[in-house]
């Protein structure tokens, strides 16, 4: 089984080695493919590509956006199973063997997701309420409970790669939530499987679109719940906004 891995960067000097790092350092019965999509750096972030280039593809040209880059990586794919992690977060040891086996003994399965922690610029973890919150809810999938709160953690996300070409590329309209309409498109195509297991961290850091444009986020997932659902998701959205923006705002400050 090959697994494909795309990382969109931009200027990512600060992070970049320890996500590489995170990827090539998996092991196991299966072939990685990994995929690096810059968007052109003036930092060091080539430079620092530029020691992988015999264990990774990169590839460095203006792509307008992180989907841009992400859906040309997932274009050059050729893997069984795909999925992207970001310049900032990393996968836990162990991984890419856990979905391997999953996806080869499954072949029920089309995507699934795992748990993820969050950690602050220093790879300490933060936040564990709301990892833990996450967890509870994501317990068992359902897609009337993920159109009305988005349980899904993007870094520890994959997928057979028929799926993704069934599902389209990522909709460039959305600057925060993408991966978000993704899993809406995926759920018509199947259901998710839950992983009970911890496959990545999730970096929350001063540069982060998450930490920078999180209520833009959760305005664009609450138009997507109304785009995918019906009106009660809509409300229950609605209101798990304004519950998560209200605790986000407390912990920014």
């Amino acid at each position: 089984m090959k697994i494909s891995v795309v990382t969109p960067v931009y200027n990512g000097e600060r992070f970049i080695r320890n996500t590489i790092e995170s990827v090539l350092s998996q092991q196991g019965d299966f072939e990685l493919e990994y995929i690096i999509c810059d968007g052109q750096s003036t930092d060091n972030t080539l430079a620092i590509l530029e020691e992988y280039q015999d264990r990774c593809t990169v590839v460095s040209r203006r792509d307008g956006s992180p989907q841009a880059a992400i859906n040309n990586g997932m274009a050059m794919a050729t893997g069984d199973v795909g999925c992207w992690i970001n310049a900032d977060d990393q996968f836990e040891p162990g991984a890419l063997q856990t979905v391997a086996t999953i996806f080869r003994n499954s072949p029920q399965t089309q995507w699934l997701y795992g748990r993820c922690s969050i950690v602050d610029e220093n790879n300490v973890e933060i936040r564990k309420p709301i990892t833990l919150y996450k967890n509870l809810i994501g317990f068992f999938y359902s897609r009337n409970v993920l159109l009305c709160e988005n349980f899904i953690n993007q870094p520890s996300t994959f997928w057979r790669m028929e799926v993704w070409r069934k599902a389209i590329d990522l909709d460039p309209r959305f600057k925060a939530a993408w991966d978000y309409e993704l899993w809406m498109k995926m759920s018509l195509i199947a259901p998710a499987r839950a992983v009970h297991k911890y496959l990545a961290r999730f970096r929350r850091h001063s540069g982060s679109i998450s930490e920078n444009h999180f209520i833009r986020q959760f305005d664009e997932e609450l138009e997507i719940a109304r785009k995918y659902g019906n009106k009660l998701h809509y409300w229950v959205h609605k209101f798990n906004v304004w519950k998560i923006v209200t605790v986000y705002k407390i912990l920014k400050g």
